[in-house]
């Protein structure tokens, strides 16, 4: 396995922890106000597909973002009620 270069992973691991925090911003606006998800599923599944690419070449930092997609996972659990 080819090694990802630091700036990649750091701008990777970035990207997708800020992405990760903006649905978990939307899923909490979407509980409080009754709004719709539609249209943030295609964003989760963007974020899913990264991540698990993320998992399989950067494994070490790889426990932080789970922890945050865990979180996030489970407000959408509320939002799908």
């Amino acid at each position: 396995m080819e090694l990802v270069p630091y700036g990649v992973r750091s701008c990777l691991y970035s990207g997708i922890s800020k992405n990760i925090d903006f649905l978990t911003l939307q899923a909490k606006a979407v509980i409080k106000s009754d709004q719709s998800w539609e249209g943030y599923d295609s964003q989760l599944e963007d974020i899913q597909e990264a991540l698990d690419w993320y998992k399989k070449h950067c494994v070490v930092s790889v426990l932080y973002l789970e922890e945050s997609m865990t979180k996030l996972e489970s407000l959408l659990n509320q939002v799908k009620e």
